[in-house]
This record gives structure tokens, sequence and C-alpha cells, in this order.
């Protein structure tokens, strides 16, 4: 993916997640089947509102949790960040993850907030909404 193209899809998948602050955490996938692996976040809040899922390949970091017994854990907020490569060093809150190595790319940084957070850091983002019907609509 190139820096415009990753721009441009960082661009559409913030704004698709505004709004979605209200949402609850269904699920989160984690494969590492493929090189650089993927993370899935999934996103529901029931009938009339759009399920999401928040989908980012070429992982440099992952972290979650605590992680909470129970059916969902509703979100505070989401927000999605671009790092250019052009950064020699990683933006505040990711300084933990030791010098930043030469050349890499940009990439694009995903937190969601609330009782079990979720960072994620990686090469490529997309975001998939699914419209939920309403009891009444079907």
């Amino acid at each position: 993916m190139t820096a415009d193209s990753l721009a441009a899809a960082c661009e559409q998948a913030a704004a698709d997640l505004a709004g979605l602050g209200d949402h609850f955490i269904e699920r989160v996938l984690v494969d590492s089947s493929t090189e650089g692996g993927g993370v899935d976040v999934c996103l529901r809040y029931g009938p009339g509102r759009p399920d999401a899922v928040i989908s980012l390949t070429g992982i440099l970091h992952f972290a979650a949790g605590p992680f909470l017994e129970m059916d969902g854990a509703f979100i505070d907020g989401i927000s999605l960040d671009l790092i250019a490569s052009a950064r020699s060093d990683w933006p505040e809150g990711l300084a933990r993850l030791g010098p930043r190595p030469a050349g890499t790319p940009d990439v694009v940084r995903l937190f969601v907030e609330g009782p079990m957070a979720i960072e994620v850091v990686g090469r490529t983002v997309s975001v998939a909404l699914a419209e939920v019907p309403s009891r009444n609509d079907e």
C-alpha cells in the first residue's frame, strides 16, 4: 500500500468510525497464519445501528486488556491515527515499543478506549459496516 493510499484508507476508516463510540466490543480476532498477521476488531450496538469490523494487517504491535468476563465490553471512544514514515520516533503513547526502526513505512494506530482497551499498529486498515435491521424491518 502506498503512502497516499494508506492516508486515504485511514481517512475513510476514521470517517466510517465516527459516531460508533457507543458500540460494544463483540470480539477481537487475531490471525497469525499470514506474514505480518492481522487483527479484526468487531463492534456491535444492536438493531437499527451498523455493526463494524475494523481490520488491520501487517501488525507491528497489538495489545488488549484487561479481559472482562461479560458478553461485550462497551467502548468510550475510538481513534485512528496515521504515523508517517518521516517520523524517526514513535508518537507519545507508543514509546514503549522502543526505538522506531529505520525504514519503518507509514503505519496506522488504532486505539479503542474503554474498560477493555485495544491498541493495534498495522500497515493497512479497512472498515466494513453492516446495517443490522431493526425488529420492525424484519
